[in-house]
């Protein structure tokens, strides 16, 4: 049966007021369009819906029989409406939020933190890996939008993802506890140091090793390190001098201090989308989010 639902949401008007005069008045119709419209739902039902006597009209068994179904498809398109308000103004919905292991380490906590407290009606998911891993994570739509690093002279390119800048990341010199030059530390004056970096290929290596050779030396390595706790862990042993992102120090271990190294290069903080995918409400919200806590977490 295919019945325009004005012409249902008219019987059920007529219904609870007990008067096509009143229901026209509520609708904004005349009397006559809404005997018009009577007899258009009573020839698409097949049988009429309405009594007509001295004292109104009433409603036919038929008639009741559509006004119950019409008033429970009211009642499902009501609800509908505020779902959709819901999703559209980010009360509801999902976001699938792909992050690199130093964040995870140290930020994340407050993301979803801060995310729950202002959008506690948005299903929150999390994916934590590699940044090769994420970008296929983010083509493969398994999250829908993932933070990122690069430096601006190593500048991360990915067909068909579209990045924003929301933060920058200082990088910072780590020593053991107590080291001191007395000083302004230079990183020429670092030259005869023994060093902890992470493996020869990572980005951060890379410029860190071009940054020596214009400081003109290059860095003697001790160990080539898997993750910045573990350069930490060598730092507090005494074993040479690190370098690593000041979000990786947030919680820095005990016989480790860190000094500004202004010489290095900021690590970029990245926010990837789809270039072709359209954000949701929700996906705004996180982007919101993040931009904030980066704000006021003031890295630089």
């Amino acid at each position: 049966m295919d019945v325009e639902l004005s012409l249902l949401k008219l019987l059920v008007e007529i219904d609870r007021s007990g008067s096509m005069t009143a229901a026209a008045e509520r609708l904004m119709f005349t009397p006559s369009a809404v005997s018009q419209q009577v007899k258009r739902l009573e020839a698409v039902v097949g049988t009429p819906v309405l009594e007509r006597h001295a004292r109104g009209v009433s409603l036919t068994e038929a008639g009741r029989l559509v006004a119950g179904r019409a008033s429970a498809i009211d009642t499902q398109l009501s609800a509908l409406r505020a779902d959709l308000d819901d999703l559209l103004d980010a009360r509801s919905g999902h976001v699938n939020l792909g992050v690199f292991p130093s964040f995870a380490a140290s930020l994340l906590p407050d993301v979803m933190g801060a995310f729950r407290s202002a959008h506690p009606g948005i299903e929150l998911g999390i994916r934590s890996s590699r940044l090769r891993d994420l970008h296929a994570m983010l083509l493969g739509r398994e999250v829908d939008l993932s933070l990122a690093w690069d430096y601006p002279e190593l500048p991360m390119v990915v067909d068909d993802v579209e990045t924003e800048v929301i933060a920058d990341d200082a990088t910072v010199l780590l020593v053991p506890a107590g080291w001191s030059r007395g000083g302004p530390v230079l990183l020429e004056s670092l030259a005869d140091e023994q060093w902890i970096v992470r493996a020869s290929q990572h980005p951060i290596t890379t410029m860190f090793r071009s940054s020596c050779r214009k400081a003109g030396f290059e860095p003697r390595v001790l160990v080539e390190s898997n993750d910045y706790m573990e350069s930490q862990a060598m730092v507090a042993a005494g074993l040479g001098l690190t370098v690593a992102p000041a979000m990786t120090t947030r919680y820095l271990r005990d016989g480790v201090d860190s000094i500004a190294l202004d010489e290095l290069s900021k690590r970029r903080i990245l926010l990837c989308l789809l270039d072709q995918r359209k954000p949701t409400p929700a996906t705004d919200a996180m982007r919101s989010v993040l931009v904030a806590l980066f704000a006021a977490m003031n890295l630089t």
